[in-house]
Order: C-alpha cells, then structure tokens, then sequence
C-alpha cells in the first residue's frame, strides 16, 4: 500500500543571491488520511503518534542537512573564525 509522502524543503538565499537548497523526504512515509483511526481517541492518538514520529525525524534532518550545507559554503570562502 502506498502511503502519503512527507517532504521538507530548505532554502538559503545568501544577500549576493546564492542559493543553498536541501530537500529531505521522511522515512517510510506517513499515514494517509484514510488510514488515521478516527474512530475512537486513543486510535486518533496512536496515528498521530505515528505522523508525529515521522514528522519530527525529517524535521531533525532538514535542518542538519542544510546547517551542513550552509557551513560548507562558508568554509569555501574561508569565512571560519579559528
């Protein structure tokens, strides 16, 4: 069965118009709105614990996909302070 697909994207755009760009898709996907248990409370918490789950790790890695990224462009320019 496919599932609902999660993607976050990055963007920086440095003040001389460069742009630095990460996209991360989450593990495994997400449920579908078809598949959330709506039909009692604890079955609603447990599929949004499962989005949540998801949600959270792609957000943890866009960030440091794109921290790292940033930091990679600043080291080209010799712009780390030792």
């Amino acid at each position: 069965m496919n599932k609902a697909k999660l993607e976050f994207v990055a963007r920086i755009t440095t003040p001389d118009g460069k742009v630095i760009e990460q996209t991360v898709e989450a593990v495994g996907g997400i449920p579908d709105l078809d598949d959330f248990d709506t039909s009692t409370r604890e079955g609603f918490l447990s599929s949004f614990d499962a989005f949540e789950k998801v949600t959270l790790e792609a957000r943890n890695r866009i960030a440091e996909e794109i921290s790292e990224k940033y930091l990679e462009e600043v080291a080209k320019k010799n712009l780390i302070i030792p």
